[in-house]
């Protein structure tokens, strides 16, 4: 396979260390417009600075909700928040990391906004996202040097210890499986590491979110005019839950921003004067690994 691919392809791009295979966990390397994976014999085609590593049945499972998502943003106002969040988040990374440059891994990038910031600031970045969207996923970036895969936070493709500072930028909570999520974020880790999520909606209580999520279903039934499963919609975060989540996948968790008990009853008591629930909050959640 190697000679074929090499008769008919142009220049290789240029390599990344770290991209593992998909289905065996080998390293990648470069060949032709793509990556190999040499234990195997298997190649990965790369599109506009992007490997294609997502194992095309999981591509498949995910597309209903991928297409569903994308549409939504796609009819929705810019958000502006996750910027200032990730910028308030930084600046308690860089409490618990060395000074200077790091390296990060940007997972769930969208458009890859806050990976092209940092690298601009001198860190060596890398991005992965299921979506390829040329607007609002990773052929966004398309023209700039950024390394990027189609992987999903699950099974990412990467060597472990890579990364000392993994960022989730309102991704975190699109996890099917939050805690395998977490398990393979620190995988990824070095030593000493941390983990940055911010923009995930978290809720004091499960009811209330499980009240958002039908809520937002109802909501894009009437708007798209067809019935939108449970299933295919990102889900949220517990408060009181979230110690021992992240506790149990190898971090040790400090949660900044959620409101004084007081505020917070105070808060959630117009909501139901108003016949609303809680709504969910966005606080910054600064992990680090333990070990």
């Amino acid at each position: 396979m190697r000679e074929e691919i090499l008769a008919v392809a142009g220049a290789a791009p240029a390599p990344w260390p770290g991209w593992c295979c998909s289905y065996c966990a080998a390293p990648l390397e470069p060949l032709g417009h793509g990556v190999l994976c040499p234990a195997e014999d298997r190649w990965f085609a790369t599109d506009r600075g992007v490997h294609r590593l997502l194992p095309q049945e999981r591509r498949q499972e995910l597309l209903p909700g991928l297409e569903l998502d994308l549409r939504a943003r796609r009819d929705a106002a810019p958000d502006p928040g996750h910027a200032g969040l990730v910028e308030s988040g930084l600046r308690l990374a860089a409490e618990a990391l060395p000074p200077g440059a790091w390296r990060i891994l940007d997972v769930g990038a969208g458009s890859c906004w806050a990976s092209l910031r940092l690298a601009a600031r001198g860190h060596a970045v890398a991005a992965v996202d299921v979506s390829l969207d040329p607007q609002h996923g990773l052929l966004a970036a398309a023209g700039t040097e950024l390394p990027r895969a189609e992987a999903e936070m699950e099974a990412l493709p990467l060597e472990p210890g890579l990364f000392d500072l993994v960022l989730c930028a309102g991704s975190l909570h699109y996890a099917s499986r939050p805690g395998r999520a977490l398990i393979e974020l620190r995988r990824v880790t070095r030593r000493g590491g941390a983990l940055l999520v911010v923009g995930s909606p978290v809720f004091r209580r499960r009811e209330d979110g499980e009240a958002g999520v039908a809520r937002r279903m109802r909501e894009l039934s009437r708007r798209y005019g067809f019935t939108v499963a449970r299933e295919v919609l990102p889900g949220y975060l517990v408060l009181d839950e979230l110690p021992e989540l992240f506790h149990s996948s190898g971090w040790q968790l400090e949660t900044s921003g959620w409101p004084r008990r007081a505020s917070e009853a105070f808060q959630d008591a117009l909501l139901r004067l108003r016949g609303r629930r809680p709504a969910a909050r966005r606080p910054i959640l600064l992990a680090r690994r333990d070990g």
